[in-house]
């Protein structure tokens, strides 16, 4: 059971404390990153039994740490919050009603980035995504819209209403953003380790990109391993790295035969540990996957097949 009293020690008796495993799980901060905070920050504190040396959480811990997750949610780094008192935490979850107001009125959307495009402003564009990043944080920022927004400039240029180099520059403008934000809030002690490619003839890695940072707002190490990589060099990299998952993205368009010959490739090469994620707008037309493989279709499937692998199953 999670929460215990701990007997058997010298000095006062232990408050019920919760162990790692449930912490981990009512917060949803990975256990390896709770050893690493504690090692790095000195908190969470958690309190030994003598007779095991295992860690357990005081209560009060626990709620701060569910705390400190939701600001990470929002986009905060641990560095920045983790030694802030609780009261300090909510705040930064509770705007103003005129914070709420004024964000309401600013938040860059993608109606006001496509026209910015339409116009050729790459300032304006890239001012509006920091804007973006800012007020709604970064794991928004990706959801609600960089994703979106990279979707109708995709639609649009099918349509014909923008030229391909605007598909270019807001690719571009995208990419900054999203490795900025990267630079900004991965953990170098994330697990598990994540190993992100493209397979052959397929160049287009902004997907890539965002689940990069999905996942490092999620505790995981991702490792971008770029575009248009072969089958052989990507199980190379991860056995070399140590990956936990290989995820690769398909877009719309591809070779649909040399894309399943390669899908299956990694199944079967890949090791017994190793799990193959496959997603993005063009993994539905590959029809039914290996069986080592999986479809990830939305940010949901993303958090659900994380914590699979989290639990080792």
């Amino acid at each position: 059971m999670g929460i215990q009293k701990v007997a058997n020690r010298v000095g006062p008796p232990l408050e019920p404390a919760h162990s790692i495993k449930v912490v981990s799980e009512l917060t949803r901060l990975p256990m390896g990153t709770l050893r690493a905070w504690e090692r790095r920050y000195g908190f969470p504190k958690p309190q030994r039994r003598a007779d095991s040396n295992r860690r357990l959480y005081p209560a009060d811990q626990l709620e701060r740490l569910k705390v400190i997750a939701r600001t990470l949610e929002h986009g905060y780094r641990p560095g920045d919050v983790i030694h802030k008192p609780t009261h300090e935490l909510l705040q930064l979850l509770t705007p103003t009603a005129a914070g709420e107001g004024s964000a309401a009125r600013t938040i860059a959307n993608v109606a006001t980035l496509i026209a910015l495009l339409s116009a050729d402003d790459a300032k304006g564009i890239e001012d509006e995504l920091r804007l973006g990043a800012a007020a709604l944080g970064a794991k928004r920022f990706v959801t609600d819209l960089a994703q979106p927004l990279a979707q109708a400039v995709g639609e649009a240029w099918a349509e014909g209403k923008l030229a391909i180099r605007h598909e270019h520059l807001m690719t571009e403008c995208l990419t900054t953003q999203l490795r900025a934000l990267l630079a900004a809030h991965q953990d170098a002690d994330g697990s598990p380790s994540i190993l992100l490619s493209t397979l052959p003839g397929e160049p287009h890695t902004l997907g890539l990109q965002m689940v990069a940072l999905y996942l490092a707002l999620s505790s995981a190490k991702p490792r971008l391993l770029g575009a248009s990589t072969p089958p052989e060099q990507i199980l190379s990299a991860a056995q070399a790295l140590g990956a936990s998952v290989v995820g690769i993205a398909v877009t719309p368009g591809v070779d649909l035969p040399a894309t399943r010959r390669h899908v299956r490739r990694l199944a079967q090469g890949l090791q017994p540990s190793t799990t193959l994620w496959v997603g993005g707008a063009g993994a539905a037309a590959l029809g039914k996957l290996p069986p080592r493989a999986q479809a990830l279709s939305s940010w949901a499937a993303i958090d659900k097949a994380l914590a699979h692998v989290r639990r080792g199953v």
